[in-house]
């Protein structure tokens, strides 16, 4: 009996701390974003997308999906065709509370998703090793929206 105890305890230990780990992301502060701040490489870690049904919960991303910002204010996608281009850091036009990254892309991309070759994201940054870029705008996969979250290499 004090074997299957013990046991319990233990794995009710493990759970609680794996929800805490998470639950300490979703809590850090957020860091004021500059230019500064975001240049490096990013790698997309998980993905929330919500289609208009429960609510989202944060999945792994599987694919090696890389974002790059230099002090030149370029970038380079290591996970699109059209992987170049430069950004500027802006703030939301109808909120100033959200920071916006505008991505200016080097080749033509989707028009109807990417007017102008530009797209733009809403970012925070949490600590200074993840950021979460959300899209602007709600299109027909993100009904309910989509967050996409990054860890700095």
């Amino acid at each position: 009996m004090k074997k299957y105890l013990l046991l319990i305890l233990v794995c009710l230990i493990a759970f609680v701390a794996c929800d805490n780990e998470e639950e300490e992301l979703e809590s850090l502060p957020l860091v004021a974003i500059t230019n500064d701040a975001i240049i490096g490489k990013w790698k997309h870690i998980e993905s929330k997308i919500n289609t208009g049904g429960s609510e989202a919960e944060w999945r792994p991303q599987t694919e090696d999906r890389i974002i790059e910002f230099f002090d030149d204010g370029t970038f380079k996608q290591h996970y699109n065709n059209c992987d170049t281009g430069t950004y500027q850091i802006l703030l939301h036009p109808y909120n100033d509370d959200i920071k916006m990254i505008e991505l200016s892309y080097d080749c033509e991309v989707d028009q109807s998703i990417y007017p102008e070759n530009k797209s733009y994201w809403g970012i925070e940054l949490l600590n200074d090793n993840h950021l979460i870029y959300f899209p602007t705008y709600k299109g027909p996969i993100c009904i309910e929206g989509c967050s996409y979250k990054f860890r700095k290499l």
